[in-house]
């Protein structure tokens, strides 16, 4: 079994004419609280990570990305209302895809397959928001025990009634949160950074911002929402949405999901979806 966490945070310089990409799609199993969990993930070298890898890219920028699909099981290359099509890539093969995104926000990229989407294979691209500073939370639940299933194609949805019991920041949980510079927000007194959130988990999740509010600048699905400034707000199945933060007092305060399950590691408390925000003076 490898380590269930590893860092990694793929950031381009602004401008350029086009990103290029190699994606591994890697499959495996780890120990978390004693528990064997099975999991998919998009990585940029050849090692499996939980930490699927996290691309930053500027408005119309052309990205290219090569898919190299280390599974035994064939997978996908998905965009959200984007890419959706023509998007397979065969077992223990190779694919390429070019793709150009015109609107600045976040999306979610994934695998569509059960065997991928319900166990990890899924990651965040942040269009746009230059120049500002950028953090990432990818989220992500599962239960520990249906990820055997799920792993081997056996189980082809999640059993219900859904009991998780492991939950995860960018591949990680608190209080590990806090070693991830993509994760825990660290910045100066003054700062503005925005902060990518996408939901590839099985469930919805509500978060809560302490000492701040910030402001939505863009929801895949819950347009509406544009423009709110909350301390709290739900990220739907499937969302892919960005906030922006303003650094406007000096502290340490918390982020979690509202859902006392979800801030837990296999029932402990505090674990899970919970970071911190570091206002540095």
């Amino acid at each position: 079994m490898r380590s269930f966490y590893s860092a990694f945070l793929l950031f381009v310089a602004f401008p350029s004419f086009a990103l290029d990409v190699t994606l591994y799609i890697h499959k495996d199993s780890s120990e978390v609280y004693g528990r064997i969990v099975h999991g998919c993930a998009f990585n940029t070298t050849d090692t499996y990570s939980s930490k699927s890898a996290l691309l930053r890219v500027g408005t119309g920028e052309v990205l290219n990305v090569t898919i190299i699909n280390r599974d035994t099981l064939e997978h996908t290359f998905t965009i959200d209302d984007v890419i959706s099509t023509g998007n397979v890539i065969a077992p223990n093969g190779t694919a390429m895809f070019t793709v150009t995104l015109n609107a600045a926000g976040s999306y979610r990229y994934y695998s569509d397959r059960s065997y991928g989407a319900l166990i990890g294979a899924g990651g965040i691209i942040l269009v746009g928001h230059q120049p500002y500073p950028a953090f990432y939370w990818n989220l992500f639940d599962l239960n520990s025990s249906a990820t055997h299933g799920l792993a081997s194609g056996q189980l082809v949805a999640i059993p219900t009634p859904y009991e998780p019991d492991l939950f995860f920041m960018n591949g990680t949980h608190f209080p590990f949160t806090l070693d991830d510079p993509d994760t825990y927000v660290d910045v100066q007194m003054g700062d503005t950074v925005v902060i990518s959130i996408v939901n590839g988990g099985n469930m919805e999740h509500v978060f809560h911002f302490h000492g701040f509010h910030v402001r939505i600048l863009d929801s895949k699905m819950q347009p509406e929402r544009a423009g709110w400034i909350k301390d709290t707000f739900p990220v739907k199945m499937g969302e892919a949405m960005t906030v922006m933060l303003v650094a406007g007092q000096v502290g340490t305060y918390p982020v979690h999901d509202h859902f006392l399950i979800a801030v837990t590691n296999a029932g402990l408390y505090p674990g899970g979806m919970l970071t911190l925000i570091n206002v540095n003076q």
